[in-house]
């Protein structure tokens, strides 16, 4: 399973959630305008807006929160960076957002000021700005917003604008959880699966990941998907593997389905099936994915489901060494020193072959034995 990826460093997207609190209140609280707007208060006003939201209308709802705002109403004044946030009704505009963002935190909305700190944080629609983000985000994370906590936490792992403090990271996520933000949980699970602020925990890190997968997040189903496939802190599980890389790719998990390819490949969880390879690892392939082309390699170069053709498995090789790939790099150094789909050629196999070794390529027993052929000395002295 050599073309399996391991477990990726994922950045914290706590900006998707910046308006799930306003939306999640749009549908659950509006009630329908039953007055003429010339005889609603402000707050009336407002959640005639929220009702035009959760029923769709945005252009309604933009002239409720407008004719809201006029009156004082500084939710309102969220609600119409929210609509310029997302384009929903007008063209999207960070900047625009970020002004009425502005407005509704000047006024003391606790909810605008996240999303400021947030819109600095990732630099949408204003200069990138960590000290910024830092101001806005730690009074609503004191004050228990779970959305702000986490991205303190992210500030804390990666070191942004903040000394880099993986222990001040788990904190905050843990805070985060407890608040109901159950992307935390996924966060924390990454902590343990790789061994940050805390001995590396594999089961740990399931347990936090399977916290997670309710809330549909691609990178937690994937990497349970990943942990299941290599049996790391839990009995290997190529069916439940297959389970979560497939549930990820449903949602867009690009890595997944290069995954899923590597099982159908191999029969491992699903019966072998080299057509259904093919097809995940050329939708991988197609979405930049460059370890699938080494799939779409091997199974050229080994004639499966497909007549064997070392031209284009050197085709594919050299697409995914062209971006790094270091597994590539030996498998051209392999067909060079076999003449496979290139004519024979020892000097350029070696070259591949120091190539693959400089990017970080691991050899098995048998590697080892074709480079100590190739390389002789020189891979002796390594």
């Amino acid at each position: 399973m050599k073309k399996i990826m391991l477990f990726v460093l994922v950045l914290c997207l706590c900006f998707t959630a910046v308006g799930a609190a306003f939306a999640e209140t749009a549908v659950a609280e509006a009630p329908t305008a039953d007055k003429p707007a010339a005889e609603m208060t402000a707050e009336e006003l407002y959640q005639a807006g929220l009702d035009a939201f959760g029923a769709e209308d945005y252009g309604k709802a933009m002239e409720y929160f407008l004719l809201a705002a006029d009156l004082g109403n500084a939710e309102a004044w969220k609600g119409i960076g929210y609509l310029y946030d997302y384009g929903l009704g007008v063209e999207q505009d960070y900047v625009r957002a970020l002004e009425y963002y502005q407005r509704a935190a000047d006024q003391g909305d606790v909810g605008a000021m996240r999303n400021l700190g947030v819109f600095y944080y990732f630099g949408k629609g204003v200069e990138q700005d960590f000290g910024k983000a830092l101001e806005y985000l730690q009074p609503v994370a004191d004050a228990g917003d779970g959305v702000a906590l986490f991205c303190l936490a992210d500030m804390y792992q990666y070191g942004n604008g903040v000394e880099q403090d993986y222990g001040k990271a788990l904190e905050y996520y843990q805070l985060s959880a407890d608040a109901g933000y159950a992307e935390a949980m996924g966060a924390i699970g990454y902590l343990y699966n790789m061994g940050l602020g805390v001995e590396q925990d594999y089961g740990k890190a399931l347990e936090y990941y399977l916290k997670a997968a309710d809330m549909g997040n691609t990178w937690v189903l994937y990497n349970i998907g990943l942990i299941y496939a290599q049996g790391l802190g839990t009995e290997q599980d190529y069916g439940k593997a297959f389970e979560y890389y497939q549930k990820a790719a449903d949602l867009g998990e690009v890595m997944a389905l290069n995954n899923l390819g590597d099982l159908y490949e191999n029969g491992f969880g699903v019966e072998q099936d080299y057509a259904k390879a093919m097809e995940y690892y050329q939708m991988a392939a197609d979405k930049g994915i460059a370890i699938a082309y080494i799939g779409l390699g091997d199974l050229y170069r080994g004639g499966k489901g497909v007549e064997q053709d070392y031209a284009k498995a050197v085709e594919y090789y050299t697409l995914a060494a062209e971006q790094g790939e270091p597994v590539a790099m030996f498998d051209l150094g392999e067909c060079c020193r076999l003449g496979q789909g290139v004519e024979k050629d020892l000097d350029k196999a070696a070259e591949w072959y120091r190539k693959a070794l400089e990017a970080g390529y691991e050899p098995s027993e048998e590697d080892k034995e074709h480079l100590k052929d190739v390389l002789g000395d020189e891979y002796q002295q390594k």
